[in-house]
């Protein structure tokens, strides 16, 4: 099919059809949130629990994301021998035959390899939705479209963990659930046939026309991913080093999150009114003055809680704002490309940042990681100031180059 013919497809969407679309979409992907934000900690738990090592534990964890990066160039592809939703459907299949297959082959050995098969089938998903949405959208609320998906994924998230206290961490039980979690993510699909988006994607070049065009989209991604897991692995930590309780050191976390989902239809209602690439970088902004600041006022709660939840709603905001830019650079055809190049910059952001966080944190102390997040923001600014001298073009947040 080509490019004219996938859009002309999204455009002819009635208005109902485009709202049923969508609403597949976000609730599909709500499902799939709250299954792999309950199998990831349960995993863990787990592994520890039979006294495995923290190192192996945490590349067992790093497995899945290594995945997401290797598979996701081929997602184009996939698409074009399948079809939107019937690569859906069978990444959603995999991934319920994965989860059950865990419990039988309890081997370290074999959850790297189900672990890894577990997040191929999560990145087929995750990057098609992405696509999906963004692409049936339209320009004028895809602000507002992406930031509802990315608080219902991240309610999905944080709500995984309260399942695992209810079923706990033995036997059956948790993945079955976790079995049966995925599978609904199938059921909001059913609604969508007759108006899933048709995505061929026959654009090889889309990757490479990412990296070329749209760097501070993908810059924005990979520092959002670094951010994201350093903050969640080190940060409960860096309270304790400044001597807080543990319920408060945990506390930290808790108001970034609540930042995270507390901003985002805000964020998004901004992002349909203002140039959406001068909000990304007042996203980056935020990312390097936080870290610099957060030292400053730990003793001082008057100060400490609203820069967590800006810093918490910029964190999540600025992914959001890349995948609405990139809904508004590159024609349905090519998004699926590209955002598979997108996904792949924030997981090999994801990698690195409790790496190097670790690294930073053994070298120079506590300090040494709100050093690191601060030099990561200053390199995606200076991305930022490098494309500033590209021209741009558009109304209504779209940028020609970004």
């Amino acid at each position: 099919m080509a490019a004219s013919e996938i859009t002309d497809f999204v455009a002819a969407l009635t208005p109902s059809q485009r709202r049923r679309s969508l609403a597949a979409v976000i609730a599909s992907a709500g499902a799939a949130g709250l299954t792999f934000g309950m199998t990831i900690p349960l995993l863990a738990l787990i592994l520890e629990h039979d006294g495995v090592d923290s190192t192996w534990i945490g590349l067992n964890a790093a497995t899945a994301a290594f995945a997401v990066i290797t598979v996701g160039a081929f997602v184009p592809r996939i698409i074009d021998r399948l079809g939107v939703l019937p690569a859906m459907y069978l990444a959603i299949l995999g991934a319920v035959a994965v989860i059950l297959l865990m419990p039988l082959l309890h081997a370290l050995w074999s959850w790297f390899l189900l672990r890894f098969l577990l997040g191929c089938c999560g990145a087929v998903h995750w990057i098609i939705g992405e696509t999906w949405l963004i692409s049936v959208a339209r320009r004028e609320t895809r602000g507002r479209v992406v930031a509802l998906y990315m608080m219902v994924m991240a309610a999905g998230f944080a709500a995984g963990p309260i399942l695992i206290n209810l079923v706990g961490i033995e036997g059956w039980p948790p993945f079955l659930v976790a079995a049966g979690l995925i599978g609904a993510s199938a059921i909001p699909l059913l609604l969508a046939h007759g108006c899933a988006p048709r995505l061929p994607a026959r654009a090889p070049a889309a990757l490479a026309l990412a990296v070329r065009t749209a760097p501070l989209v993908l810059a924005a991604a990979a520092l959002a991913g670094f951010t994201d897991m350093a903050l969640l692995s080190f940060l409960p930590l860096y309270g304790l080093a400044h001597g807080l309780e543990q319920s408060r050191a945990v506390l930290l976390l808790t108001v970034m999150l609540i930042g995270n989902l507390a901003l985002q239809l805000p964020l998004g209602w901004l992002a349909d009114r203002v140039e959406r690439r001068r909000l990304l970088i007042l996203c980056g902004a935020i990312f390097l003055v936080s870290p610099l600041v957060l030292p400053l006022v730990m003793e001082q709660r008057l100060l400490l809680w609203p820069l967590l939840t800006i810093w918490g709603g910029a964190s999540l905001g600025i992914y959001s704002l890349a995948l609405t830019i990139l809904g508004d650079r590159f024609p349905p055809a090519a998004l699926a490309g590209a955002n598979a190049a997108v996904v792949g910059s924030y997981e090999v952001g994801s990698v690195a940042g409790p790496i190097l966080s670790g690294v930073s944190k053994d070298l120079f102390g506590p300090e040494g990681i709100m050093a690191l997040l601060a030099l990561a923001a200053a390199a995606f600014l200076g991305v930022a100031a490098y494309r500033s001298r590209a021209p741009r073009g558009g109304t209504g947040g779209g940028a020609e180059r970004t």
